[in-house]
């Protein structure tokens, strides 16, 4: 059964003082370091990786990501993806997006650029316009767990959805063993994702097309200066 969410709020006040704070204070390299790293699983077995990258500070911020999932039947390899996409953030706001998707040989791109207080989003050399703040899914950011719409970045489509706090379980890192509060989303984007106190991204699941499970397990998602302090 699903714990209220003021109950989870309550028992992680990190979280919830990050969620309610300016997101221009938020630092990601202050909590995953310079990369955080995922393996991806597909029921169970290694297919992949997901790395994230920031460079830059919390106002000028700039976020490579990279995603390369592989499955191999036999002596072949029957399917193949590979995502890339690099973010500019100012003041905890996304200033601009370019992602590409190679999935199983179709390539897709967009780009997503602030314009005032919009985002215009160019896909298919059509384009479109989002009201700001908009978060895309490449999930290390909590501010996104207030928000009922979400930039896909695989697709560059708006999707409407409700972001709702489960159970609290017990999940590992790098850093160890840490309690996250698991996230359902609902709507037009289904997944479940992980967030420990603090905000860090630690877990994620969904299904995959042909029905399997996916799901990201932390290779390295907490700074060297957690893993220092729990020594």
């Amino acid at each position: 059964m699903a714990v209220p969410a003021l109950i989870l709020l309550a028992s992680s006040g990190a979280l919830s003082a990050a969620l309610s704070s300016p997101a221009k204070i938020y630092d990601p390299m202050g909590l995953y370091g310079p990369q955080v790293e995922f393996d991806v699983l597909r029921n169970g077995k290694k297919i992949g990786t997901h790395h994230i990258r920031f460079s830059g500070t919390a106002d000028e911020l700039t976020v490579d990501t990279e995603s390369k999932l592989q499955i191999d039947f036999l002596f072949f390899t029957a399917f193949r993806f590979h995502y890339q996409s690099t973010a500019r953030w100012k003041d905890g706001m996304l200033k601009k997006l370019v992602a590409k998707v190679d999935d199983n040989g179709k390539k897709t791109s967009f780009t997503a650029q602030r314009a005032g207080n919009r985002l215009r989003i160019v896909r298919a050399q059509q384009a479109e316009y989002a009201a700001l703040p908009l978060f895309p899914t490449n999930h290390w950011n909590p501010g996104v767990l207030q928000e009922e719409r979400v930039l896909n970045t695989l697709t560059g489509r708006i999707n409407l959805v409700t972001i709702e706090p489960e159970e609290q379980e017990s999940v590992m890192t790098n850093a160890g063993n840490r309690m996250a509060t698991r996230y359902r989303y609902n709507g037009q984007l289904q997944t479940e994702v992980w967030y420990d106190a603090d905000g860090r991204w630690v877990r994620m699941r969904f299904a995959g097309r042909d029905g399997s499970t996916l799901e990201y397990v932390c290779r390295r998602c907490s700074s060297d200066n957690l893993i220092e302090a729990k020594r």
